[in-house]
């Protein structure tokens, strides 16, 4: 199946805005360039006429040039291998493809292969749960990750002690490449299936971690509170920080309070706790 991808040359502000924007219409992946993104949607999910509707919108901002690109899914390997460059979170993760080399000054290392899923690390978001899961004591822990991608959250949750781990994907090629990775990563325990939370059984978890975009969060809140054990917590990112007022609210009427709030780049993430 083919992706649709489009190359947005804009302002750092428009294009925070578009990726917003866009990640509401089926848009799941986005990568930094020098002159704005790269915004990628499975083509069987892409709608032509709602995506122009969303760059004419802010077009009273500045300008915005966009070139729309079919990529085939044989082709998405080499487009990442062209721009993936390793990333290093706080001197203690070193994330990296398999065709790059290894840096043992790091203490925890994950290899992630991307393929068509969202969550190498470059995106702020990614890296602000990684550095948030880092904060914690993951020894022993339950750990769920909703909507894994690659299935980065789940190897740095397994890397730091966790006792299990299982991450779930709506999508069934997200599944199987976060499947790929973990025999990368040497992660063999670490589990994963296709669907949403309403899909997953009533297991409680220690911690809840949900990379997502801000109306998925909240449509689905309740589920994942249901899912926690007293005390337990649950990390939330994909949203700006504009947003994080309204998460904060919804999540509490579930009895989850906001502990701790990071951002970067007007992207944020929360840790909440649940009473």
């Amino acid at each position: 199946m083919a992706t649709k991808q489009l190359l947005i040359s804009a302002s750092v502000e428009i294009t925070d805005i578009l990726m917003a924007e866009l990640g509401e219409i089926g848009f799941d992946i986005f990568e930094d360039l020098d002159s704005g993104i790269a915004a990628y949607c499975s083509a069987d999910v892409y709608d032509a006429d709602q995506a122009k509707e969303i760059i004419d919108r802010y077009l009273f901002l500045g300008p915005i040039d966009v070139v729309y690109n079919d990529i085939e899914k044989e082709n998405w390997n080499a487009v990442w291998e062209t721009n993936y460059d390793p990333i290093r979170i706080s001197n203690k993760v070193h994330i990296r493809a398999s065709f790059h080399e290894a840096d043992e000054s790091f203490p925890l290392e994950i290899i992630i292969n991307p393929k068509m899923s969202f969550g190498t690390g470059h995106h702020q978001t990614t890296a602000l749960m990684v550095e948030a899961l880092l904060e914690i004591n993951l020894t022993n822990k339950t750990v769920l990750d909703a909507g894994t991608g690659t299935g980065i959250l789940a190897f740095v949750a397994w890397k730091r002690g966790a006792l299990r781990v299982h991450g779930f994907d709506i999508d069934s090629w997200a599944v199987e490449n976060s499947i790929e990775n973990a025999g990368l990563n040497d992660c063999p325990s670490v589990t994963f299936s296709l669907g949403n939370i309403r899909d997953e059984d009533a297991t409680v978890y220690d911690v809840l971690i949900a990379n997502i975009n801000r109306n998925i969060l909240l449509d689905e809140l309740e589920e994942y509170s249901k899912r926690i054990r007293s005390g337990g917590y649950l990390f939330l990112s994909g949203f700006y920080t504009s947003d994080v007022s309204l998460l904060a609210e919804a999540a509490s009427l579930h009895g989850l309070t906001l502990q701790v709030q990071s951002e970067k780049e007007h992207w944020a993430c929360l840790r909440l706790i649940k009473a």
